[in-house]
């Protein structure tokens, strides 16, 4: 994805709403927006179509520029421009994270994923079919602990909690979780917990008590370790003690994470999660 594109777009985005016509008429403007719309179909698009995308995704993005287009061709308002232009820099930024995500992946020959075990690579495979956020936080805390030299692994804790989220909020809405007859929220929360989106999900599957008790039980621990990796830093005098432990740490809540992805998104195989 070349970077010079989201920042011209980004640029020209704050052109239009330094105007001060309320509407945007004038041929010069409508003209590089065409222009622009043009390059996006002719020279970048090819480059998102990359496994982490999703074809829905590409889809909405293809009609947002469509949608751009029909604006130059009439008289339509300044701020409307302001809001399209804005929601393609940022579906553009997160397709920029996938390509970036997948070239660190790749081997200095260009060859296929590199140095996955058969564990993570069906869950990305998984993920990338339908949930491509999800599949960029899990690759991306995979690259974390391949990585030799850390600061700190806050960050690789917090993407590998994304991905779970991610996955659990595509598979059990928060509105279809809350509409359970018998739904109560837990205390101080105003939004579903992870722990009870897992349950909502693999009760529709008919998953009985005990399988149902020990994903949950995974959840609660992927969620306490997660918080010791972040509070960690001001509790150990030692960085290298810090790095040391938090690197483990971060390695159980991966452990932990597998496991309930391979429940959630039933995959199945005899491959070792370890």
């Amino acid at each position: 994805m070349n970077r010079n594109f989201i920042d011209e777009l980004d640029r020209f985005r704050e052109r239009i709403r330094g105007g001060r016509s309320v509407n945007v008429n004038d041929r010069e403007t409508k003209d590089a927006i065409v222009a622009i719309a043009s390059r996006y179909f002719k020279s970048v698009r090819d480059a998102l179509c990359l496994p982490g995308t999703s074809d829905g995704a590409l889809k909405h993005h293809d009609e947002k520029w469509q949608e751009l287009l029909r604006l130059a061709h009439g008289n339509n308002g300044r701020k409307t421009y302001v809001r399209v232009l804005g929601q393609l820099k940022r579906e553009l930024s997160e397709f920029s994270v996938v390509s970036l995500s997948h070239k660190l992946e790749r081997g200095v020959n260009g060859g296929e994923l590199s140095d996955l075990t058969p564990a993570e690579q069906l869950i990305i495979d998984t993920l990338d079919r339908s949930i491509s956020s999800a599949s960029a936080s899990y690759r991306q805390g995979v690259l974390d602990l391949r990585g030799v030299l850390r600061l700190s692994y806050r960050g690789t804790a917090a993407e590998f909690r994304e991905a779970l989220r991610e996955t659990l909020d595509h598979l059990a809405p928060d509105s279809d979780v809350t509409s359970q007859g018998d739904f109560k929220y837990e205390d101080d929360q105003k939004k579903p917990t992870m722990k009870q989106k897992v349950r909502f999900v693999l009760k529709k599957r008919g998953w009985n008590k005990t399988r149902l008790s020990a994903t949950e039980h995974s959840v609660s621990l992927i969620e306490n370790l997660v918080g010791d990796v972040m509070r960690a830093v001001y509790a150990r005098a030692s960085l290298a003690i810090h790095l040391e432990t938090s690197r483990r740490e971060v390695l159980q809540v991966k452990r932990y994470v597998d496991v309930v992805l391979f429940d959630l998104l039933e995959i199945s195989g005899a491959v070792s999660l370890r």
